[in-house]
């Protein structure tokens, strides 16, 4: 199997969403600027893997038809040749299924120099669901529109439920929430592409509007606009083309297990009865797969990009990734240590909570950090360890899942 890396990356700033903005174009613009980085024009690329957007929300139709072929416009924007082009919708990890497929291109041999992008301008407030031509499914909309039920309403109950097992009060939880946010701001306020840069502490955010509780307001991302561009080559490639490569170690997608106990965002239940799996075996399936992938264990991970649409989600994909009993997750992050100088960095680009969420793009931002921190190019945010190995994580709505492995090559 042929090794495969990744040789440089561009993203733009993430901005408040909702306002009339050029993707295309935005797309166009990224992808030229990531191939002259290494030196390369269009006419040399052999495939482009674009993320589709989830706007409008505004129609039944939900997408727009120029929206879902933004890898076909931007081909024929930038001057390409005749191309593979190719669009990818998984919600909220669209951005790391779009660089799995065009990974497992380059591993096949069928190609050697792949761009991928992504860009999103989500609407406004909450995903709202209801009917479209396409689906009639009523039920997907149940939640919200019957019970009320919106995204952070599932997130509070993975929380309290972790507070009800782990035998902890609900305070408790709450304050390590409110850890983790103080600390990703941290980072935010010095990355020059986020769109939230202010420094808050615990007391901040424990004093934001609850929202569901135990969330607070601060502790939820907002939605965001903006997009990114990866080009990755086989290893014989990049080596020609930078001193840096950084190899693509593993990168996987998860989809739904039936039995899966989590609430989901389409139904609103936790149940699952005597035969359900335990919860979150969907978050750690497409983990395990990757580390099977790179050869390597949880203990040979160095730093994170976990998705954080909220401040549980760092609590959830550290218990996750690493696999350890959920008191030594508490410790790590109460302790300081998933900061920059820490055992286990994480989220050094002040995460989705200080940048937003671009849901389409998202992972994009995440794989743009840990190339930086790889190659120690990431300024005042830089990880003080020796770093070789990095790992991203991504969750989207119905069950869609990404992580990716990478590690350096020189």
């Amino acid at each position: 199997m042929t090794e495969s890396a990744v040789v440089s990356a561009t993203i733009t700033g993430w901005k408040s969403a909702g306002e009339p903005e050029p993707a295309a174009e935005i797309l166009a613009q990224l992808a030229v600027k990531t191939l002259r980085s290494a030196g390369l024009r269009p006419a040399d690329i052999d495939a482009i893997i674009s993320t589709t957007s989830a706007m409008p929300f505004d129609h039944p139709s939900f997408l727009s038809t120029p929206a879902q072929h933004l890898a076909h416009r931007v081909a024929g924007k930038i001057g390409t040749h005749g191309i593979v082009s190719m669009n990818v919708s998984g919600a909220c990890a669209s951005a790391a299924a779009a660089f799995a497929i065009a990974d497992s291109m380059i591993k096949a041999g069928r190609f050697k120099k792949v761009l991928v992008l992504g860009y999103d301008n989500s609407p406004r407030g909450f995903y709202y669901s209801f009917a479209s031509y396409l689906d009639t499914d009523t039920m997907i909309g149940y939640p919200l529109k019957v019970v009320g039920a919106v995204n952070p309403t599932y997130w509070a109950m993975w929380a309290r439920r972790r507070a009800y097992e782990t035998g902890k009060s609900i305070e408790d939880i709450k304050e390590l929430m409110a850890t983790i946010k103080a600390t990703l701001s941290q980072y935010g306020a010095l990355n020059p592409y986020a769109r939230y840069r202010k420094v808050f502490t615990v007391q901040d955010v424990l004093a934001s509007p609850v929202v569901d509780d135990p969330l607070h307001l601060y502790m939820i991302s907002a939605v965001s606009r903006g997009g990114g561009a990866v080009l990755i080559t086989d290893m014989e490639t990049a080596r020609g083309l930078t001193d840096k490569p950084v190899k693509i170690a593993a990168s996987t997608a998860g989809s739904p297990m039936y039995g899966e106990p989590s609430p989901r965002l389409t139904y609103f239940t936790t149940a699952g009865g005597k035969n359900a799996k335990p919860p979150f075996a969907e978050w750690r399936k497409p983990i395990e797969d990757a580390y099977r992938m790179a050869g390597i264990t949880a203990e040979d991970i160095d730093i994170m990009e976990v998705h954080d649409t909220s401040a549980f989600h760092v609590i959830n994909w550290i218990d996750q990734a690493m696999g350890w009993e959920r008191e030594e997750t508490d410790k790590l992050i109460r302790s300081g240590e998933t900061r920059r100088n820490g055992k286990l960095p994480i989220n050094l680009s002040g995460g989705t909570s200080s940048f937003g969420e671009a849901v389409y793009a998202q992972a994009l931002m995440m794989i743009y950090e840990l190339l930086l921190q790889l190659r120690g190019q990431a300024g005042e945010r830089q990880a003080k360890k020796d770093l070789k190995t990095g790992m991203l994580t991504a969750y989207g709505a119905y069950g869609s899942y990404g992580t990716i492995i990478l590690e350096k090559a020189w």
